[in-house]
Formats: C-alpha cells, structure tokens, sequence
C-alpha cells in the first residue's frame, strides 16, 4: 500500500484510515490509538492538552499524565508523516488534527448530506446517488470496537442520523413506486432499529403495495411478537389498525379469487377501485411522513 495514496477517515469500523481505499495499519495501540480516534472525532477542533490527559491517563499522577500524553502525540506525529492530508498539531495548551480539504470523512459525508435533504425537503436523482454512497460507506458499527465513555453520545447521535438517512432513501424508492428497492433498504433498516414503529408501519404497507398483503401481516406477527418477548407490550393502536385494514383486504381479495374460480367473474370496475384505494392511501401515507419529517 502506497501511504501517500488518497487518504479517508472512516470512523465506521475497525480502521480509522484508509489509503485508496484499503486499510491503513497504524503502528499505534491502546490508549494512543484511543487518543487519535478522539482526535478525528473532534472534527479538527482544538482539545485542551489537560483534559485529554485527564480522558486518556486519569489514574495517573498530573506529571505522569504530561509525560504519556507527550509521548502518545509524538508516535501519532510519526504515523502521520507518511500520510497526505492529516497533520497533529500540538503547540501550546491545544492539540487537534488539521486534516486537508480533500481527505473524505464516511460520518461527516453521511452526516451532511441527511441535513442537507432535510433542509432543502428534496431528493432527486444526483442527491438520492450521494445518499446511497454515503450509507453504503457505513456498514459497519460506529467506530467498532471503542467502548469508551466519550464515543457514546455520537455513537447515539450517528446512528439516529443513519436511521433518518435510511428513511429518506426509504420513502423516495416507494413514492417512484420502486416497492422492492424501498423494501430492501427497510428490511435493512429494522435489522438496525427493529423497534422502530413508524418503519415496520411502512414496510407493511410497502408489501401491500409489491403485491405481497400476506408477508405485510407476517410482517406485524412477527413485529407484535418481538414486542411481547422484549417489552411484554403490544403495537400501537394504529399498526393494529393497520393490520386490520390489510388482513380486510386479503379477504376480500380472497373471496375475489373464489368467485373467478367458481366462474363468477369479478368486474374490471371494482378491480380498479381497489387499485385506486391503494394509491390513494399510498398519496396519504407518503403526505403524512412529510408533515412528521418537516
């Protein structure tokens, strides 16, 4: 591997850095490793050098903290002269990484794309393939591995970011009347968050809308039975209403089957107002998400 490739933060995983692409394996462990993960998720901001003393060596006396963290920030220096685009400075009381224009960050890209559509409250083609991009660079756990205090509240906040970005992807596949795409990004999405209420609702009805009324109540079983065993609690009124609306229109469309089969014929008329009732729940559904997004 050429260290003076192109360099990314990947704050997703095992690797911190990667170079074109492939893991870069820095020479540093333990909490030097844990002071340079800190540093890169400070996004370049300046750290008092007493409180990362204090985060990283707090069972140590004050001289001996001085002296690991000196040395902790000399073995990071001399892992980063190699490497293009991220510098340590550390003159004065301060100390942060300066990292270039051009080096990637897999949390700051998926982080300011989400915000920007919620911002701007539009997808389309060029921010739906950056969205994609994005997610698909965060596969794996948040700084997998670091069980740190400090890592915590923006391992939360990272991961309510993926889910909302998830989301957004989600219900744009739907509302192109892209029912299998959106399905594949919400079976991914509960396989993070299978508590999430308002996305089983939506990946039931998405079933409905693919032709697939029996798994959209598989679909709430097997919701309702997570919660029994987890929670020891039921669904919320409205996926129960839900269910039952889907669970209705099986059997009408059921009864519908028998009577072609019987030689009754079903008429084209109420084939289409069916149709037409989907779609119209499918505009309402969609209408209701936005309200709640904005």
């Amino acid at each position: 591997m050429d260290s003076h490739g192109k360099t990314s933060i990947c704050l997703y995983g095992v690797y911190p850095l990667r170079i074109d692409g492939e893991p870069c394996h820095l020479g540093i462990s333990g909490a030097t490793l844990r002071l340079f993960q800190y540093l890169l998720l400070a996004s370049g901001k300046e750290i008092r050098r007493e409180l990362l003393a204090e985060i990283f060596w707090s069972r140590s006396s004050a001289d001996r903290q001085r002296s690991a963290l000196n040395s902790a920030i000399w073995r990071i220096k001399r892992q980063l002269n190699d490497i293009n685009g991220i510098d340590l400075i550390s003159n004065g009381p301060t100390a942060f990484l300066q990292v270039a224009p051009d080096v990637s960050n897999d949390a700051k890209e998926l982080s300011d794309i989400v915000h920007g559509i919620s911002i701007n409250e539009t997808l389309d083609d060029n921010n739906v393939e950056r969205l994609c991009s994005a997610l698909n660079k965060c596969h794996a756990p948040f700084m997998e591995g670091v069980a740190s205090d400090w890592v915590l509240t923006e391992r939360e906040k990272m991961f309510n970011i993926k889910i909302r970005g998830m989301t957004m992807l989600m219900h744009w596949r739907g509302e192109q009347r892209r029912y299998e795409d959106a399905l594949e990004v919400g079976r991914r999405l509960l396989a993070e968050d299978p508590f999430r209420e308002a996305a089983q609702c939506e990946v039931m009805w998405l079933y409905v809308l693919n032709g697939q009324r029996a798994q959209a109540l598989r679909q709430y079983k097997e919701y309702r039975a997570l919660l029994r065993d987890e929670l020891d609690i039921d669904p919320m009124p409205e996926t129960l209403a839900l269910y039952n609306h889907i669970r209705r229109d099986l059997n009408c469309a059921g009864r519908t089957v028998k009577r072609e089969q019987s030689g009754r014929v079903a008429t084209l008329g109420r084939l289409n107002l069916l149709l037409g009732a989907i779609e119209q729940s499918r505009r309402d559904l969609y209408r209701t998400i936005r309200t709640q997004l904005g």
